[in-house]
């Protein structure tokens, strides 16, 4: 169990955590700007994502990591936001199904998914990207 959860307890996690905050800031606003724009959630949600991904990718390559960007850790990293993008955008859709069917304030909690989205995506996006950095020693960098 230790093994587990020390990885979530380490320095790495928290510059990791930061820049998930961060990137979940870019997230909303560009979210909520395409709500207003036209009004389809899981649209909204995809353009959101993908220029969050591309911010999220740099700034862990250099913040998290201390490596500079490589074609094949991008490439790593766009598949394994391809399929986060496949689970968020399902979940996006979920949260907005179940916050409808509970007839909860909508129009405010709609405005906050993907905050609820990242508290599930971010734990498993940092096993990944462990893996997509490790160095040929089979470390990450610091």
């Amino acid at each position: 169990m230790n093994k587990l959860i020390k990885p979530f307890l380490s320095s790495r996690f928290i510059k990791f955590a930061i820049i998930g905050g961060l990137n979940t800031l870019i997230h909303l606003a560009v979210y909520n700007l395409v709500l207003q724009i036209d009004n389809k959630i899981v649209l909204a949600n995809t353009i959101a994502f993908i220029v969050a991904s591309v911010f999220s990718y740099f700034a862990n390559t250099k913040f998290t990591y201390n490596k500079n960007p490589e074609k094949t850790t991008f490439v790593l990293a766009m598949l394994t936001f391809i399929v986060k993008l496949g689970v968020s955008d399902a979940l996006t859709y979920g949260f907005h199904k179940l916050i409808l069917s509970i007839n909860w304030q909508v129009k405010l909690l709609t405005k906050i998914i993907p905050i609820f989205v990242t508290i599930i995506t971010l734990p498993l996006q940092f096993i990944v990207f462990n893996v997509i950095f490790k160095n040929k020693k089979g470390e990450t960098s610091a």
